[in-house]
């Protein structure tokens, strides 16, 4: 299946369903890498979810962010979203544009299956860094497929060469044999 393009598209996926089994056990194990490796680091304070979706990742913190912002092309999916709306915010925004309010600083930003639609991460990546307060941290999920020869592998490469010039906390492989499915993780220290 080919992925939705634009807003127009994210949105109707949403409202067809296409996204719900985002939010089946198969999946939870990448969430909670990602809230276990921030509170870990202590970085859960103020969280910048690139690609939220729904706000899945909301629902994995054990603690609830301060501050919490989800950015995703897609408004319907908002719609969908069960969080606290006095400490979350969503924008509809594409990864390329978004930009923080005035004087808005984050102790993380997460990419959590958003960078396979990044035109050019090496650029976005540090744009990305500078939003993010002294000693945050980004967590980044991207699905790996089986073959090691494809496009998606070649990005994450792009990533991770990106990414090796800053501090790598944590690098991982995480498959579900359940779903045969598998993601490269990284928490970086910009």
């Amino acid at each position: 299946m080919v992925n939705a393009t634009t807003a127009a598209e994210w949105d109707e996926e949403y409202r067809a369903g296409r996204w719900d089994f985002l939010s089946d056990v198969k999946e939870s194990a990448r969430y909670g890498v990602h809230a276990v490796w921030l509170a870990s680091v202590g970085k859960t304070r103020a969280i910048l979810d690139v690609g939220c979706g729904e706000g899945l990742l909301w629902h994995n913190l054990a603690r609830r962010p301060e501050h919490y912002v989800g950015v995703d092309l897609s408004a319907v999916a908002f719609d969908k979203a069960d969080v606290d709306f006095d400490s979350c915010r969503f924008e509809a925004a594409d990864l390329h544009h978004f930009q923080p309010s005035q004087d808005e600083l984050f102790s993380a930003v997460v990419f959590n299956e958003v960078l396979h639609f990044c035109e050019e991460p090496e650029i976005q990546l540090p744009r990305y860094a500078a939003m993010l307060e002294e000693g945050g941290v980004m967590s980044i999920s991207l699905y790996a497929p089986n073959r090691p020869e494809s496009g998606a592998h070649k990005l994450i490469s792009r990533i991770w060469k990106t990414t090796d010039q800053w501090d790598v906390l944590d690098d991982i492989t995480l498959t579900s044999a359940s779903k045969n499915v598998t993601w490269k993780m990284r928490l970086v220290r910009p």
